[in-house]
């Protein structure tokens, strides 16, 4: 039998099916079809599960026989052993290479190098003292000026007349009214400030750190938040939080052929996290580009460049509590 990805194009063209036809009935995307194909198959190292899954399910509607599929399942372990076999090697000789730069770098050494100075650059300076010190004398008079004027003018308005100081404050009309006033108005702009105080402290704070990796940080005071996935196609996923395996969190395909027939309506998972409790999550899918993700309901803006590969992806999500620290500050 010829190679794993020549023998399922082969059957397909037997059958007459375009890749994109195949891929409508294995709900498997196009490009994760030709990448298996085309042995393209380095790409899903660490995700053998999935590629099994596809497999298996290419074999269904291809009409394999159960000893072709066991044969294309042993050929695909067999190319994936060695991939790990080459991955090993390349460990070693990065490793050898890095024990030899350290000696080589041990063995170099930098001299200090000797610089000689000029003595009528670096040592006289007799003629920016001269400077420096008449620039200090110009400012200590003008300083002396300034003050002498101000106190010359006030004492010429002390002795008019006619001069009356602004800083007196009149005691007529109703002292009552203005007291109330005054309340009033702290009083509205502490409201103001609380209804402010209100329409901001639900606000989620997000960066963007990389391809689906982001930070997020909540209110000062939050307890507890929700964390919500909708998924608008077939999809294995799995979860791990602060990398470890998440029990709540079903590892399974979401958004199933056999349950949904429509890819507008989403299979949605809520999940809750206490912020004590919390440091970051690793979402991963067997395909992307269709899931939309929530923080208490604020969706998650991805990029074109977050939904453009559709192969299979970890989203990553990190709780920063010093953002809104900062932020604030």
């Amino acid at each position: 039998m010829d190679n794993l990805g020549d023998t399922i194009r082969q059957k397909r063209e037997a059958k007459n099916l375009t890749i994109e036809e195949l891929s409508a009935a294995t709900k498997i995307s196009v490009a994760v079809l030709r990448d298996i194909e085309e042995g393209k198959l380095d790409r899903y190292k660490g995700d053998e599960a999935y590629v099994k899954m596809y497999l298996k399910k290419i074999s269904n509607v291809l009409d394999f026989k159960q000893n072709e599929l066991e044969e294309l399942t042993s050929q695909y372990l067999q190319l994936t052993r060695e991939l790990e076999l080459e991955d090993l090697k390349d460990k070693e000789m990065k490793e050898q290479h890095n024990k030899d730069a350290v000696k080589r770098s041990q063995t170099f050494k930098i001299e200090k190098p000797h610089l000689a100075r000029h003595s009528p650059v670096y040592e006289d300076k007799q003629h920016v003292k001269i400077i420096r010190g008449g620039i200090i004398l110009a400012l200590v008079v003008a300083i002396i000026a300034v003050v002498w004027f101000g106190i010359y003018f006030t004492s010429k308005q002390s002795s008019d007349p006619t001069f009356e100081s602004t800083t007196n404050t009149s005691t007529e009309g109703d002292i009552g009214t203005e007291d109330t006033d005054s309340e009033n108005t702290d009083e509205e702009t502490t409201n103001n400030a609380d209804e402010e105080e209100e329409t901001t402290s639900t606000e989620v704070t997000l960066v963007r750190n990389d391809v689906l990796d982001y930070s997020f940080s909540l209110p000062e005071g939050t307890e507890t938040f929700t964390f919500t996935v909708e998924y608008y196609s077939a999809c294995w996923a799995s979860l791990t939080v602060n990398d470890e395996s998440y029990d709540s969190f079903v590892s399974k395909i979401y958004h199933d052929a056999s349950e949904y027939d429509d890819e507008t309506v989403a299979e949605t998972v809520t999940l809750e996290f206490s912020v004590d409790e919390f440091v970051s999550l690793n979402l991963r899918n067997g395909n992307n580009g269709t899931q939309k993700y929530y923080i208490n309901g604020q969706e998650i803006e991805l990029t074109d460049e977050d939904t453009n590969d559709p192969n299979p992806c970890n989203f990553i999500l990190t709780l920063e509590s010093d953002l809104e620290n900062e932020s604030t500050e």
